[in-house]
């Protein structure tokens, strides 16, 4: 596993994302639901034997290596080294090689137009300001070659505030695990504190989360520099139904944009 510079984390992420995440999802590997949602991907990436692929905020790295068997040359990237290490362990039980970074989704460790497509699943939203939620699209445009596509989920911010609910439980082996949830709006956001309880033992996390619109998100993304194929409910190319879908699958096209120096961009060699 590489190491890119220093990586900047919030105190709420770090712990969260470090030791909260695993213990409240488990990290195993890809399901049938994840490998269908790999498979539609890489069709609405439109990826090629051999492609590279960023997996921005890749986490454990599940969508990465059902993407990475069909002969993509994939790379991870995360700021918490234990879900990398989870990565790197489950990419060799299934014989697969991904490459794996830790680094800051807010400043990409990678050359401008080097990649043919890019995946950021369930993170953007992470951080603490719009400009760092916008910075973390337009380092993802910068990435990618002219042409290239992204595929970016979120949670429906209108279906989680229609159903907003105050408290939860959850069971995953052993630990019961107490949610409760406030909001705040313009933007919206929502705080989940949690408590995972087991046996005598109780830790205690907590979880930010900006909240998108599907009309906002299309918006930041052609201000990031990208131009929407589409917005579909899951990536098996179902529409997106404001109302009743729980999640925006966003597909965008890289716009041909002058970079940093004032050069235009070409697909790498």
């Amino acid at each position: 596993m590489n190491r890119i510079g220093s990586v900047a984390r919030m105190d709420w992420s770090h712990d969260y994302f470090e030791r909260g995440y695993a213990q409240r999802w488990r990290l195993g590997p890809p399901s049938s639901g994840v490998r269908s949602e790999a498979g539609g991907l890489c069709d609405l990436l439109r990826l090629a034997a051999a492609d590279r692929v960023i997996d921005i905020g890749c986490g454990h790295g599940r969508h990465a290596v059902v993407i990475a068997e069909r002969g993509v040359d994939v790379i991870g990237i995360d700021a918490s080294a234990s879900l990398l290490r989870r990565g790197q362990q489950l990419g060799a039980e299934l014989g697969i090689r991904v490459r794996w970074v830790r680094g800051d989704m807010r400043w990409l460790p990678f050359k401008t137009g080097s990649a043919d497509a890019a995946i950021m699943m369930d993170v953007v939203g992470f951080f603490d300001t719009e400009d760092e939620h916008d910075r973390t699209l337009r380092e993802a445009a910068r990435v990618l070659r002219t042409g290239g596509r992204i595929g970016l989920k979120v949670l429906n911010g209108r279906h989680v505030l229609d159903a907003f609910r105050e408290r939860d439980h959850q069971e995953s082996q052993g630990t019961t695990i107490s949610i409760s949830r406030t909001l705040s709006l313009d933007p919206p956001r929502m705080v989940e504190r949690l408590s995972f309880s087991r046996g005598r033992g109780c830790e205690e996390y907590e979880r930010r989360q900006r909240l998108y619109r599907e009309d906002e998100l299309r918006v930041a993304l052609e201000d990031a520099g990208f131009d929407i194929v589409g917005a579909y409910a899951s990536p098996d190319g179902t529409p997106f139904e404001q109302v009743r879908s729980s999640t925006i699958w966003i597909v965008g096209e890289r716009r041909a944009m002058d970079d940093s120096h004032g050069h235009k961009e070409s697909r790498p060699e």
